[in-house]
C-alpha cells in the first residue's frame, strides 16, 4: 500500500507521519513491510509525481481541499482521501 501525506505546515506533516508510523506498528505490524509512506511539503511537489493508481491513500492537510479535486479529476476514484486538521491556528469562519 502506498500512502502520501501532503501538508504545507512542516510540523503538522511530521506529526502526521510519526502518528501513522506508530499506528501501523501498533495495529498492523505484520503489514508494515508492505506499507510505504511518502511525505510532501507542498501540493506542487505532490502533483509533479502523482499518477492514477500510484497511491491507495492520500492524507491531506485541511487547507488542501483543491488538491483533493485534482486527485479525483486525475484518478480512477480508487484512491481514498482523508483530510487532517492538527491545529486550530486559524479561524475557518465558525463561531465559538
Amino acid at each position: 500500500m502506498n500512502i502520501a501525506i501532503v501538508d504545507d505546515e512542516k510540523v503538522d506533516l511530521e506529526i502526521a507521519e510519526t502518528f501513522l508510523h506508530f499506528y501501523i506498528k501498533k495495529f498492523w505490524a505484520n503489514y508494515e513491510p508492505l506499507i510505504h509512506i511518502e511525505t510532501f511539503y507542498s501540493a506542487k511537489d505532490f502533483i509533479q509525481i502523482f499518477s492514477a493508481g500510484l497511491y491507495q491513500l492520500v492524507i491531506l492537510g485541511d487547507s488542501m481541499r483543491e488538491l483533493a479535486d485534482f486527485i479525483r479529476a486525475h484518478s480512477d476514484y480508487d484512491v481514498k482521501i482523508i483530510f487532517l486538521k492538527l491545529n486550530d491556528n486559524y479561524d475557518n469562519g465558525g463561531g465559538n
